[in-house]
Parts: structure tokens; sequence; C-alpha cells
């Protein structure tokens, strides 16, 4: 009995400590598992960017990738989403290997895999082409360049935009078309020898390297193993030998009229090209009347091409801001030798051949280039004016500083780099491991390099949107373009010799339209900015309207005297009713006046932006050589000259236009002409006469 109550006794307190005795639960103990990773692979090529995903996973969730950028020695890895593992890769590696651990990590437990990336496939040049991608090398030269100051190829190339689509027509001293850089991006049967008639562009001598190295400069093929690359490697080419010569005598000129309608769009052999590069021009020392046959061919290709988007001619500036050649012979500032000699700026620091001074470079459908260096400054060389649209990188000579690194005609006894001279550069002459057969370059220079990397961009624009017009790619470039050289001094001439002497701004530092567009006479808009442009042509909503090109206004008959040295000028004005926004502006001015480097012109919209048309100083030096007694001899001055200027982009035509017209030396005068004994004096003049001038807009509608 007693057993059997201590039983009992022993239930009914587990029944109560069960049903309400406490209210404490049993502890259940978590358990974490550790995240899992695994190892992964990806294949890289120079340039392109890869997307990824590294790779890990966790029971629980909420784990975090983490990888270390700093490990990887050949390019930019960035982990885009840290809890999913997404990253992109990008490399300027020709070829290599990368392997690198990664974490994943739950916040208590990690995992430890690998990521490989393996790297094959580029151009071995390429990492010496600084105007794509500016590291500060030296491509070949004595000095270093400025990192950062190039056309920013790289974030367009690196989304696969390439040019695919576009035909660029390189209007030049031929095109090799078999040069295995080049071979496989030049159109099969679309090139043509304005001498022969026959499919091969290839020039006749074997010197003349030049349109071959503004070929690769657009599109030299991208990714084969040899060579560099074009601004656009997969656009495509076709050449032209219009500034060849027949070896034969038979043709006398290449240069002809009919052939200039074949290599500009004009028939059936050129008018399938959306771009046409022209790295040749002319620099005359008297003022330039316009060729209406040649205006014409570009007006229709430019408007009525590629079924109404049109087409674009992208041109040199000109190589004449120190000197240039006409004739057979050099044109030179009288104070260059002697300037030099001190260390100074010649010519008052101011480009002898304005680029206005040419006719066809005022010609509105011509995009004219200047060019700029690997430091971020003016070349050298480049002309300069109102009439520059954009800049785009053409180097020095490449000897002390960078030129342009590019195709060359193949062999060593072909075009620049060759065995008998003694290379420029260490790069020539056929021993170094990257140009063994010589078939590169890395002295192409001057506005020659600095249109066709503005043809490359302007092929990369058009691929990334095809439906843009040419207007549309112009205002794509004018609108994307960098602000160079930002903060240069505007260049200023004193009036006489005295120390209190007025001053004369010959060409101001940037300004600001009222548009809202940043401008410069050395530089147009800025320097061309590939991967903005591209960036822009894939988003572009903007509507220009229908394209307007207003009759020519004129002032009446003038008489106004140019006072000598005197910033009080001859002005006078025109009134214009259209409202239109203006694309481009051009005037024609008749003023008479012995020494035509003394006046400075300048053109000033009703808004109140200044462009000095003409800069003084100028080489417009004949006066001095002309047979006065010889009518087809005689220079008096500016007869309906023409000039462009690109600074009003935006602004409206509508109101008060002001011509003014400046005289800014009563002094002497003197200039170099190179095959001639001495420097040779204009007498001064001491008034000139205003006589007249006319205004034309290119524009649209305003809204």
């Amino acid at each position: 009995m007693q057993m059997q109550k201590s039983i009992v006794a022993m239930s009914i307190t587990a029944a109560l400590l069960m049903g309400c005795g406490s209210d404490k639960k049993p502890v259940v103990e978590v358990i974490n598992t550790a995240p899992v990773s695994e190892d992964v692979a990806f294949n890289a090529t120079q340039s392109i960017a890869i997307k990824g995903m590294l790779s890990g996973k966790d029971a629980e969730g909420n784990i975090t990738f983490s990888v270390n950028a700093a490990d990887f020695a050949h390019g930019t890895f960035t982990l885009v989403n840290a809890a999913t593992g997404e990253f992109t890769y990008l490399t300027n590696a020709m070829e290599g290997k990368e392997v690198v651990q990664f974490k994943v990590s739950d916040g208590k437990l990690d995992s430890m895999s690998t990521l490989s990336i393996d790297i094959e496939g580029g151009d071995p040049l390429y990492v010496h082409q600084w105007h794509l991608n500016n590291s500060g090398q030296s491509a070949f030269a004595i000095n270093r360049g400025k990192a950062g100051e190039d056309m920013n190829v790289a974030e367009a190339i690196a989304q696969k935009t390439f040019g695919q689509g576009v035909t660029v027509a390189v209007v030049d001293d031929g095109l090799e078309i078999a040069h295995p850089d080049l071979k496989n991006n030049v159109v099969s049967g679309g090139s043509y020898n304005l001498i022969t008639g026959t499919i091969d562009s290839t020039p006749f001598s074997g010197a003349s390297g030049h349109g071959t190295a503004v070929a690769g400069i657009i599109a030299a093929e991208g990714w084969n193993g040899i060579g560099g690359r074009g601004v656009a490697p997969k656009a495509k080419l076709i050449g032209f030998n219009f500034l060849d010569s027949d070896p034969t005598g038979a043709v006398t000129s290449v240069q002809t009229f009919e052939n200039f309608v074949k290599s500009h769009g004009g028939n059936s052999l050129s008018d399938y090209a959306r771009v046409f590069n022209q790295s040749y021009g002319y620099s005359i020392p008297f003022p330039d009347l316009f060729d209406e046959d040649e205006n014409e061919v570009y007006a229709e290709t430019s408007t009525k091409s590629a079924d109404g988007k049109g087409s674009v001619f992208v041109k040199s500036a000109g190589n004449g801001y120190q000197y240039f050649r006409y004739s057979g012979t050099y044109w030179i500032p009288g104070d260059y030798f002697s300037a030099r000699a001190l260390g100074v700026p010649a010519n008052q620091g101011l480009p002898f051949h304005n680029s206005n001074m040419t006719s066809s470079n005022a010609n509105v459908y011509n995009l004219v280039v200047s060019a700029i260096n690997a430091k971020g400054e003016l070349s050298s060389y480049s002309s300069a004016g109102a009439n520059i649209f954009v800049t785009a990188p053409g180097g020095e000579y490449g000897e002390d500083n960078p030129a342009i690194v590019t195709t060359d005609r193949e062999g060593c006894t072909n075009g620049y780099a060759i065995t008998e001279d003694r290379p420029g550069t260490p790069f020539h002459g056929g021993l170094h491991p990257l140009n063994l057969d010589c078939n590169y370059t890395s002295t192409m220079n001057g506005t020659s390099s600095a249109a066709p990397n503005t043809s490359g961009a302007v092929a990369m624009i058009m691929s990334a949107n095809p439906a843009l017009t040419w207007r549309d790619v112009r205002h794509v470039l004018a609108t994307t373009a960098t602000k160079v050289d930002a903060d240069i001094a505007a260049k200023k001439v004193k009036l006489g010799t005295a120390e209190d002497a007025l001053e004369y701004t010959a060409i101001a530092g940037w300004e600001t339209n009222a548009a809202g567009l940043n401008f410069h006479n050395l530089y147009g808009f800025g320097r061309v900015d590939v991967s903005a442009a591209v960036k822009a042509a894939k988003e572009y909503k903007t509507d220009l309207g229908k394209y307007v090109v207003t009759d020519w206004v004129s002032s009446e008959d003038l008489a106004k005297a140019i006072p000598d040295q005197s910033l009080t000028g001859a002005t006078d004005k025109l009134a214009i009713e259209d409202n239109l926004i203006v694309e481009a502006v051009q005037i024609e001015l008749t003023a008479d006046h012995l020494r035509l480097p003394d006046l400075a012109v300048e053109l000033i919209s009703p808004a109140g932006t200044k462009s000095v048309i003409m800069t003084p100083y100028n080489g417009m030096v004949y006066q001095g050589v002309m047979n006065a007694t010889d009518p087809d001899d005689l220079v008096t001055g500016y007869n309906k000259t023409p000039m462009l200027s690109n600074a009003f982009y935006g602004e409206s035509t509508k109101g008060e236009w002001t011509l003014k017209v400046i005289d800014v030396n009563s002094g002497d005068y003197s200039f170099i002409k190179y095959n001639v004994r001495g420097s040779i004096a204009i007498p001064n003049e001491a008034n000139g006469e205003l006589k007249g001038w006319s205004i034309r807009f290119h524009g649209h509608a305003a809204g």
C-alpha cells in the first residue's frame, strides 16, 4: 500500500508540473550552416567590358560577396552588387590571366573560392595610342603626354559600339587596300583609283603613306592580334586617290572637278558613304572665293544622301599656325626666326594661317577640325579660327612629343617607317619588335590626324543611332565636346609700341554664347568626346526641324573709313527679321586696305556674342609681292570674301547683327618668302575702307 501511494503521489506531482507549475519553454538551439561557394572562370578581351556573377549560396540566405579589387593585376574589377555577386571587369591588356580569391560570408561563417579571368585577343599597339586612351605614355617619343587627355573612346568600345554599319570615304593620296590591319574593313570593290579607273586605290608612289595612315586612325581592325586600333574599329572604308599623281605623266592633274564629284559623294562610286574624310587643304596668301561647283556637291551630298539623312564631310583646318606653304615656297611671319632665337611667340602669338583664309573651310558643309596634342593644348602647327567646329588629337611630331600611332604602308621601303632613313623614333626602321615589318608609324600628325579621329567619332555616333541626320551628328558633337585647356589666356595685341598702348583681344578665352554653349577660336566647341557622344546619340530626342538656309542679306554700298591703328574701327549693322535658331553663320566681306594683316574682323550677334571671324597678323601678305599694274595680280583687299563662324550655334537670328573691322597696326610690317633673300615689307596705308558686307544663316525655325 505504501508503495502504491508513492507512485500515485509522484504522478500527481508530475501532472502539476506539466499543467501549470512553470512558464519556461525549453531552449531550441539554432544551427547555422556555412555558406557554399564555387570557383568561377570567365574570358575577357582587351577593352571590352565583361559582366559576370560570382558563385555562392547559403541555406539561411543573406550572404555578402567581397573581393579585394587591388588583387587584379591587369584590369579593373567592380563588384556591382555585393548581395548577388554581380561584377564587371575591363582590361587594356592583350593577354594574361587573373586569379583572385573571393569570399562569401553570412556574417558568421565564410567560404572562399577563386575567380579566374583569361585575357586573350587585342591589339599590341593599342597601349601606345594615347589619342584613344591617354595614360601618360610617350608613344615612342622622348616626352610623355598627360594622362586623361584623350578622346574618351574606352567606354563606348567597352559597351560594344564599334562603328558597325557605317562606311567612311578616305579622300586622300590613296589607300593601301591590302594592308593587313585594314583589309577586312575595306569594302571589297568599293575603292576607286581616279587615275587608272580600277578598284585599287593604293598610291603609285611608295612614299605616299598619308591616306593609309589616315585610314588606320579611322578604322584599323580591332582584336586581330596585330598593330593598333581605329577609333571605329568595325567601320567600313573606301579609298580615293584624289591627291595622287600619275607617274607616267599622262594625267596632269588628278584634282579635277570630275574626280571631285566621283570621290565626294556625287555619283555611285561614293554616294553610299556616310562620312567623308578630307585630310587635305591649302593655304593662300590672299583672299579666297568659294568654288560654287564644289559647294553644290557638298550641299547635295550633305543634305540629300542616305535617304535624306545626309552625310558628314570632315575637314582638316590646316597646319599653318606658324607658317604655311604656297606656290612651291614657304610664307613666314617676319619675326619668326628672331622670335625663335629668343624663345618667344612669333607673329604676336596669333595664327599666320587663320583657317577662314581657306574658302573651303568657310563652307558650312565642311566640319572643320583643329588639332590638339597629348598634353591637352593646341598642337603647335594647327590652324585656328571661328570656323573650327571641334578639336581632336593630332599630336606633335613624334620625336620630342607624341604623334599618332597608326598604320603605314607595308614594308620598310614604303611610307614613313623606312629602313633607309634614320628613324624619327625608335619605333621606325624595322628593328622594334612591334614593328618589324614597318607596317606602322608613330609620327603621323597634323590636322590630317585630327580629321580622321573626328571621322571615326562620327562613324561611332552614326553606328550608335543610324537614324541621325548630318545635322543631328553635328548637334551631338557640339553639345558633348570637352572644354579643354580651360584656363587658356586671351591673346592680345598692342596698338603701338608705347608702354601704355591700348590692347586688342584678337582671340578671347573660352566664352559661353547666349545658347549656353562654350566656344573658343582654337578649339571650337571642344575636344571630341566619343563615349559622351555615343551615349547622347543613343538617347537622342532633339528635333532640329526643317533645315533652313536663308538668302544673303546685304548692306548698302558703303564707304566707311577704317581708322588706322584704332579700336574705333568701322561698324555697320544689319537688321534680321527672321527668327531662326542658328546652326552656322556666314558672311561675305568687301573692304579695301593695302595691308590686310592689319585688319581684324568681328561679328556680333543680337544677343551680344562676339566672334573674331578674322584675326589680324594673318598671312594674307600677297600685296607685298603683287604686280600692281597687272589687274589679274592686283589685290586691293577683301572682295566678297567668305568667312564662317560657329560661335553663335543655338542663338536666335532675330535682331541687329553688327560687323566691325578694326586696324591694329600703323607701324612696320614684314614677312618672309622663303626663296627670296631677306624680309619683304608692306607699306602702311593710313585708312582702309569698309565697302559692304552680306550675311547668311543656316539653321531651323525657333520652336
